[in-house]
């Protein structure tokens, strides 16, 4: 099966986003933002935090409502996923409701890189992301809502709509989303691209 054009579309706003007002994450990427990627047919999947999505009214900017758009227009074509259980310390069903994640470009695809990882990721007001890390550095975009992103080492930063937070390899950071939900573009790169965060 092909990968659906509306993934398509979501992939060439992102990318003009970048080109055009995000400089840093441009830089981050490299070329693999921009290659030509090879496609892998990934099957749909929607979660109840898909549902908190599509019902969330999210505070956006001119530049970064589009992205907001293409997100909505993919959500029944992409495959949304959660990093944690029941099973994980910090995480009730009332988070696992409202919260969800898919890869846009990955080593698994449906864009494939082996050098890039940009997942979009959904979290409802209230939730709170604790304290996490990975291999991989990090840039988060903020798409639509706010978050405050805490981070090890620096004072805290309150960001909206065209906010960008980098994290180093292994630099732990949460997220508050008390004051709003939050609409995230994370891009990955170097050591483990697909490894779950450790707490």
């Amino acid at each position: 099966m092909m990968v659906a054009h509306s993934i398509f579309s979501l992939r060439e706003e992102l990318r003009f986003y970048v080109r055009r007002y995000a400089p840093d994450i441009d830089s981050f990427c490299g070329k693999a933002l921009m290659e030509d990627h090879q496609t892998a047919f990934i099957a749909p999947q929607r979660l109840k935090g898909t549902e908190a999505f599509l019902a969330t009214e999210l505070l956006t900017s001119e530049l970064s409502r589009p992205v907001v758009e293409a997100v909505r227009s993919a959500v029944n074509d992409v495959c949304w996923r959660q990093s944690y259980g029941l099973d994980d310390a910090n995480f009730d069903q009332d988070y696992l409701d409202n919260y969800g994640w898919f890869n846009l470009i990955a080593p698994s695809g449906p864009f494939i890189s082996d050098s890039l990882r940009l997942s979009i990721g959904f979290w409802g007001q209230g939730l709170h992301y604790p304290h996490h890390w990975h291999e991989p550095e990090e840039i988060y975009l903020t798409l639509g809502g706010t978050a405050i992103y805490i981070s090890e080492g620096r004072a805290s930063v309150e960001g909206g709509p065209g906010t960008t937070i980098c994290h180093y390899s292994n630099q732990s950071h949460a997220l508050d989303f008390s004051k709003a939900p939050l609409l995230v573009a994370a891009f990955w790169r170097g050591g483990e691209l697909e490894a779950k965060p450790r707490l």
